[in-house]
């Protein structure tokens, strides 16, 4: 048959032995086969991987094509009925002095459950990202975008990348990064030289805060960039909408500021001796008197709806040039003052009435509510200063 290996000048005996010792040993199942395709030899492998013993396999025609030079996979039927994937390789060698085959068959079960199981993993890898609200991105060490995950997709296609030309898998973030520097993003060029450290090993995480805003609202997010603890060199950005945050945070700051001034207001006018005293034509505010909340609700929530209507009109109003709504902001100075309300008075119906209209509006609506609230909490306060101290307000 032309053979010329090493094997062919072994005398016959020694080969066979050699090949018996060495096929006893293997974890792969190896067979011989004679010219006509019948077993010659099976070693205790392939006994296991066909559930046949040797004495059976003897003498018996192996059943699959003959291929050389290939690697084929095949499924072996066991006698339980259940399929068992194979790899199969054949080679031409000498067996007790006649031509013959060797096959070898290579178990690919555990093999394939590992595949399997990776497979898997990596879905539900995928699937973890994509139930997660931050935009994600998996980039590789030179700024290739390798992974994107569901927010991030349909982030890009909402504002300005519909189709992933620009931030989509295969593109170069660092790129897209120093491009949006030279225009009016300049915070861009700080999350640019973020990643570039975290890439140096300079830090292990890179947070920044930056403005993005869109045509309808102003919006914040954070970016967060830390190292991809993988055999490639790497990172994972996540950018996470932080406006509603920011939002909160700056309506609390608000409200703190706003308090402080008016508190401030009723102790100057308590230092005077104006609201309590010996001679002021209001009676004096004891200093632990209960608040109207609790002294007098029904009334402290008729004067939360009379607020909530000022803020509604003159947010309705604002950049219209109409006049605020004076008179009724001094009657219903008159009002608290009558009932000898305090700042915390105020301060516990401005809120009242800000969150009432608040609820459910639009942030660039509620964003008004707390400029003009603010206003018009310090011109009640103001009315409610003049009132306790002339008895009148002007």
């Amino acid at each position: 048959m032309g053979h010329t290996s090493n094997e062919l000048l072994t005398p016959p005996s020694e080969a066979d032995t050699r090949l018996q010792t060495v096929a006893n040993t293997s974890a792969d199942g190896m067979l011989v086969v004679d010219g006509d395709g019948r077993v010659c030899f099976a070693n205790p492998a392939a006994e296991s991987l066909l559930s046949r013993r040797m004495d059976d396999l003897i003498g018996q025609i192996f059943g699959l094509p003959i291929m050389f030079g290939e690697v084929a996979e095949i499924n072996l039927i066991q006698p339980s009925g259940n399929l068992l994937s194979a790899e199969m390789r054949m080679s031409p060698l000498i067996w007790k002095e006649s031509p013959g085959y060797l096959i070898v068959l290579r178990d690919l079960t555990e093999r394939r459950r590992i595949q399997e199981a990776l497979r898997d993993a990596e879905g539900f890898s995928r699937a973890i990202l994509n139930s997660l609200s931050q935009h994600i991105a998996v980039v590789d060490e030179r700024g290739i975008i390798l992974l994107v995950n569901d927010a991030w997709r349909k982030f890009a296609a909402g504002n300005g990348d519909p189709n992933l030309f620009a931030t989509g898998v295969g593109e170069n973030y660092f790129e897209v990064c120093a491009l949006a520097a030279e225009g009016d993003a300049p915070h861009a060029a700080a999350i640019l030289q973020g990643m570039q450290r975290v890439l140096r090993s300079e830090v292990s995480l890179f947070e920044l805060e930056y403005p993005y805003d869109s045509p309808n609202e102003e919006r914040w997010f954070q970016v967060r960039v830390v190292p991809l603890h993988d055999a490639r060199r790497g990172m994972v950005i996540s950018h996470t909408d932080i406006t509603e945050q920011r939002r909160h945070a700056r309506a609390a700051a608000e409200s703190e500021a706003l308090r402080a001034q008016l508190q401030a207001r009723e102790r100057e006018l308590r230092a005077l001796g104006i609201i309590s005293g010996g001679s002021q034509v209001r009676p004096p505010i004891p200093h632990h008197e209960a608040s109207l909340h609790a002294s007098r609700p029904t009334l402290f929530y008729e004067y939360i709806e009379r607020y909530g209507q000022l803020l509604n009109s003159a947010v309705q109003e604002r950049g219209f040039g109409v006049p605020d709504k004076e008179t009724e902001a001094r009657e219903l100075a008159i009002h608290l003052g009558d009932l000898r309300a305090t700042a915390r008075d105020v301060v516990e119906i401005h809120l009242a009435a800000l969150r009432n209209r608040s609820l459910g509006v639009p942030p660039a609506r509620q964003q008004a509510y707390l400029e003009e609230g603010r206003m018009l909490a310090l011109q009640i306060m103001g009315y409610l200063v003049a009132y306790y101290r002339d008895g009148v307000v002007s």
